[in-house]
Formats: structure tokens, sequence, C-alpha cells
């Protein structure tokens, strides 16, 4: 169980986001954070592992580096909105 504003709030409950950064110790800072405030968090340093996990489980919110290597962030937005339409 973590907490959210000092309130017990069940993990399945907890809003779902997917990180996304190249530099890890960027990605684990925003998950870590995150994960503090009651978020769910699940981090991925390249675009292509990120989509895979995004076309195995729901996510709320996707967050990534605008620029990456391979693929930018913007191309991971619009590949993310064909897998997961809601996101």
């Amino acid at each position: 169980m973590k907490y959210k504003g000092g309130v017990p709030w069940p993990t399945h409950l907890a809003p779902r986001i997917l990180i996304v950064d190249d530099e890890a110790p960027q990605m684990q800072a925003l998950c870590n954070t995150l994960g503090d405030h009651g978020y769910e968090t699940h981090g991925f340093r390249d675009g292509a592992t990120a989509l895979e996990a995004l076309g195995s489980a729901r996510f709320d919110l996707l967050l990534a580096d605008l620029m990456m290597p391979g693929m930018d962030g913007i191309a991971l937005l619009q590949a993310a909105k064909q897998i997961a339409r809601t996101l």
C-alpha cells in the first residue's frame, strides 16, 4: 500500500505512469519522486522497450524525454497513440 497525501492508497488503484528517458538518473529520479506520491511508475531508457510494455499493460500517462537517440519523444508519443488510443 502506498500513500497519497498521507492517506493509504491501494496500489491497484494507483495511476500507472510510463516514464521514458535515455538518461538513467533522470528517469530514476522521476520514477522515485512520482512513486513517493502514490503513482505506480515504470521506467524505460528507450522508446522501443517502452512501446513493448505499453502493448502488454495499461498505463494512464506517458512521460517522455523529447531528445533521445533512435526514437525521439515525439515519435514515441505518435507510436504510443496507435497502441493505446486513450493514453
